[in-house]
């Protein structure tokens, strides 16, 4: 894939994801046209439900070579990240290169006389198709779309349903009897929101998961035990290892259980997690933390949910709905609850109805997604690119790694294997994950805490040493210091080139 036969590249979605790869392809003297539905960028940051923001610290959510101003508040807040990306953007020279309110409605591949692609898209007031030659899918993991399960009689019932989402203000609660679907993120958030103003707060759900703390022991920030290269040696081995993984995991194996056990006991006295001899609802989950944190409902909560769930402010129930009523729901376990309002936090669904469906087959979807080569490319589908299809913890870093790689594959510093290693790397990705990963709907692009083994491919891939750390301790270093984005600012910046 030569440079010189790319002229053109369409970037769909301004996003995290979009920024990263426009900031870049541009940076690169690429010609780049950002294609984003909604009237501002950021994405997920454009808008969300009340009081909604990142769920790590603020040194693991920034560019690497771009920080957060001064002062930003941990778990920060969603608009002051939408408006550190818009800073970005600005800076970088990306804003002007964004139409906004601008939805891709099809992608197809050029007819066969011209290589590329051909896309169509809609705004207010016309709709274009326009030839680019490459394009890179930065729509990230889920659409705009909630996900709205079927209830029994649902029409039946006289009070509100709404998708969290739609949580905007707290007066939309205030006073009224709510109840919260779902165990995620955005359920905690709205349950805990309800309970400042409403005469109920009941949050319903199935299967807990192991929380992780914002603070182990409410001392130590959770990246000290989650990020660093002792962690991701002791999660489940990784598709490809090394000697050190492939001992622990054998001869050593009994350690990496009894590490994960201490971590759920931490767990389960810090978040109170336990029945209390059968007296209250158990948020045990089913599965050892160590799988189930790979799971589509991981969570760092926030740590007043565990106390107003113990002191009946919030009103947990285990169990699945039957059906709604007139006044409210039945649920499995007999109990009847009277309502004024129910939120869905069911999350969101997928759309990619956009591409064609030739592309879309070529892709091979299945129910957990499609499987890419690092997570960014199909072989069999050439000039289309995916940046922000890999869930891991540190997101931003994630998709500035991914976008790096993807212009030095553009610029021939990458030399791609074959068409057949990289399918073949992709099946056993797909059967690695497959063999041990909990299912969810994005299970293909799911790493979690095996980020740090993922961008270690991705920095190899680019010709750089993927030990980071420096000084006279760099080997404890690596060991047990978290790795952070600043950890890759000469990579992403350029720099590093020049050393």
């Amino acid at each position: 894939m030569k440079t010189n036969n790319t002229k053109k590249i369409a970037i769909i979605g301004a996003g995290v994801a979009g920024l990263s790869t426009a900031r870049q392809l541009i940076g690169e003297g690429f010609d780049c046209i950002l294609f984003e539905r909604n009237k501002v960028l950021g994405g997920v940051w454009s808008d969300g439900y009340l009081n909604f923001g990142a769920q790590v610290q603020r040194e693991l959510y920034e560019f690497p070579d771009w920080p957060l101003p001064e002062g930003t508040p941990d778990f920060t807040p969603g608009p002051i990240i939408q408006k550190y990306l818009q800073d970005y953007a600005d800076h970088h020279g990306i804003s002007s290169k964004i139409r906004f309110n601008t939805q891709v409605t099809s992608l197809a591949e050029a007819d066969s006389s011209v290589a590329g692609w051909t896309i169509t898209s809609e705004n207010e007031s016309e709709t274009n198709e326009e030839h680019f030659d490459l394009v890179v899918i930065c729509i990230g993991l889920y659409s705009d779309i909630p996900n709205i399960p079927v209830f029994s009689e649902r029409d039946k019932f006289h009070g509100e349903v709404i998708h969290n989402s739609l949580l905007k203000s707290d007066q939309q609660l205030k006073g009224k009897r709510v109840a919260i679907i779902g165990y995620g993120k955005g359920a905690t958030d709205a349950a805990l929101e309800a309970a400042k103003v409403a005469t109920q707060t009941h949050i319903i759900f199935r299967d807990p998961h192991w929380p992780i703390p914002q603070k182990l022991a409410g001392i130590l920030p959770f990246k000290w035990g989650l990020l660093n290269r002792l962690c991701s040696t002791l999660i489940p081995v990784y598709q490809e290892t090394t000697p050190i993984e492939r001992a622990m995991h054998s001869i050593g194996k009994p350690l990496a259980w009894f590490y994960w056990r201490i971590v759920e006991t931490l767990f389960y006295f810090q978040c109170r997690l336990g029945s209390r001899f059968g007296t209250r609802v158990s948020l045990v989950s089913k599965l050892p933390v160590e799988i189930d944190s790979f799971g589509e409902s991981t969570q760092c909560p926030k740590p007043e949910f565990f106390r107003l769930a113990r002191t009946g402010h919030i009103d947990l129930h285990r169990t699945s709905v039957e059906k709604f009523t007139e006044n409210g729901l039945l649920l499995d376990d007999g109990k009847a609850l009277d309502l004024d309002t129910v939120i869905l936090a069911t999350g969101w669904k997928t759309d990619f109805s956009f591409v064609s469906p030739d592309v879309w087959a070529r892709l091979d979807p299945g129910n957990d997604g499609f499987y890419l080569y690092r997570h960014i490319m199909n072989p069999k589908v050439p000039a289309l690119f995916f940046i922000g299809r890999a869930s891991t913890i540190v997101s931003i870093l994630t998709y500035s790694l991914q976008a790096c790689w993807l212009v030095n594959v553009l610029k021939e510093n990458v030399h791609l294997p074959s068409v057949e290693e990289m399918s073949h790397n992709i099946e056993r990705m797909k059967a690695w994950k497959q063999s041990w990963m909990p299912f969810s709907p994005a299970r293909s692009a799911r790493l979690i805490a095996h980020a740090q083994h993922y961008h270690d491919e991705l920095v190899k891939d680019l010709g750089k040493n993927p030990l980071r750390k420096t000084g006279f301790f760099a080997p404890l270093k690596e060991l047990i210091f978290a790795y952070e984005p600043k950890d890759y600012a000469s990579i992403v910046s350029g720099d590093e080139n020049l050393q």
